[in-house]
């Protein structure tokens, strides 16, 4: 059984659109649920990143891409 992730009614268009464009099956339709079929770990992942941008306040995502583009590189 997959972990149920939790998008607010206001968000779920908003996964649903992108996970379409990026040719993850998905189903949703007015008043129920957003249902995401996960093929493989690299599906899971996008999910989590789709989920992550629509629920942080920018803030958290502009800190968060600003920390790893100062992160020392790790080819060095």
């Amino acid at each position: 059984m997959s972990p149920d992730i939790v998008v607010t009614c206001e968000d779920r268009w908003q996964v649903y659109h992108r996970l379409q464009a990026l040719g993850i099956d998905c189903q949703c339709s007015g008043f129920k649920p957003l249902k995401v079929s996960l093929r493989t770990p690299t599906e899971a992942i996008q999910l989590w990143s789709i989920v992550r941008w629509v629920s942080q306040p920018k803030q958290v995502l502009i800190d968060s891409l600003t920390e790893s583009w100062q992160a020392p590189s790790a080819r060095r």
